[in-house]
């Protein structure tokens, strides 16, 4: 069996688990870029300008069949996915598997469509391709979700319940691993893209709160994104700047390093209900499992897939969405009382090595697409 691996593309630096599938799964092509692909690997760009069998296709399909760009990148990828004898296509990306199922269906090959967050919430997105949902859940072999939430996203589309399994992403538990003790002041931490859905400013406005009551206590919020400066004028202006860091994208190894010394992972996930980004949703965010892998408590809103794998009061505090001095009140639980949070991580990293490690997530991901073929 031959897996191809496509995704939108081969350089973003907070898609691990697309890393991890080309890592641990047997994969003898990785397809980049779109509309369709615009590069392979092995294979390297799909560049049909500086080829003549390339400005042939344009002829074909820009000149007569009004196809634009497509059509010769679909060509050329049939025939790079017939040498490599791929046996089964794994799409991430809801757009990605719209893209590339008329590539599978001309070739017979079954085609898996791995869903991740926006791409199965995000009303602009949805929107767009609805009917083109609806027909990967007619002719593709197999979806893939996140979270039940999710699940239940896709079959109000109108996508068969049957077709749809779910898997959340796992963590490297070797890499992520348990603290000794906590040290030193009370520490928060959080990681990722600084987005509208993510909410950085309302973690802001909770640590606030948290400095009256403890204010030797430390926030650092790791990644970036456009509301990163943004947020950092933010906490000037609340007069919090020098109790917060912000050191941009660091590698999983200093999230890691991060995870060891944090009383709790903050996390103020919102669904967005204005401007472009209405309806964006988390799928089940990685950094949440990386805590609880790493044994560090989370306190996170109930939102999406996060609240499947926190267990509230155990492994973690759960707040509404947009409740600001609720996650206040539990910050400060956990940084008044650090063997609470040493006790809730312990639960954390128990739960988490039952079901979120990397082995588990591939194992799973194999089984569905084998199943397919």
């Amino acid at each position: 069996m031959k897996f191809a691996i496509a995704s939108p593309s081969s350089s973003a630096y907070s898609e691990t688990f697309i890393h991890m599938q080309m890592e641990r799964l047997p994969c003898v092509m990785r397809i980049h870029g779109g509309p369709v692909a615009s590069e392979t690997i092995p294979g390297g760009p799909i560049a049909p300008l500086k080829s003549v069998r390339g400005l042939l296709d344009i002829a074909v399909e820009v000149g007569l069949n009004d196809s634009r760009w497509e059509g010769p990148q679909s060509r050329e990828l049939i025939r790079r996915l017939k040498r490599a004898q791929v046996t089964v296509l794994l799409a991430n990306y809801g757009p990605t598997g719209v893209a590339l199922l008329p590539v599978c269906s001309a070739l017979g090959i079954p085609l898996v469509v791995h869903f991740h967050g926006r791409d199965a919430h995000m009303e602009s997105i949805v929107g767009e391709h609805a009917e083109a949902y609806r027909q990967l859940g007619r002719d593709a072999a197999a979806l893939v979700a996140v979270s039940g939430v999710m699940r239940e996203a896709l079959i109000s589309l109108g996508i068969p319940a049957e077709k749809i399994s779910i898997l959340r992403c796992g963590v490297d538990e070797e890499k992520f691993f348990r603290k000794a003790k906590l040290l030193g002041d009370p520490l928060f931490f959080g990681v990722g893209r600084f987005v509208d859905k993510k909410a950085p400013y309302l973690t802001l406005l909770a640590f606030k709160t948290v400095l009256e009551r403890c204010p030797e206590a430390k926030l650092v919020l790791a990644g970036d994104g456009p509301l990163w400066e943004t947020t950092c004028n933010f906490a000037s202006a609340l007069g919090i700047a020098e109790s917060v860091k912000f050191p941009g994208i660091i590698s999983p190894e200093e999230v890691a390093e991060s995870m060891q010394r944090a009383f709790a992972f903050v996390q103020h996930s919102i669904t967005p209900q204005r401007g472009p980004d209405a309806g964006d949703s988390e799928g089940t965010p990685v950094a949440v499992i990386e805590a609880l892998i790493s044994g560090v408590a989370v306190i996170a809103t109930r939102h999406a897939g996060i609240g499947e794998v926190v267990i509230d009061q155990e492994t973690g505090f759960l707040v509404e969405e947009r409740d600001v001095q609720g996650m206040a009140l539990e910050m400060i639980r956990l940084a008044t009382d650090p063997h609470l949070a040493m006790k809730m991580g312990d639960a954390a990293r128990r739960d988490a090595l039952g079901k979120y490690t990397a082995n588990q997530y591939i194992y799973q991901l194999r089984n569905v697409l084998e199943s397919c073929v």
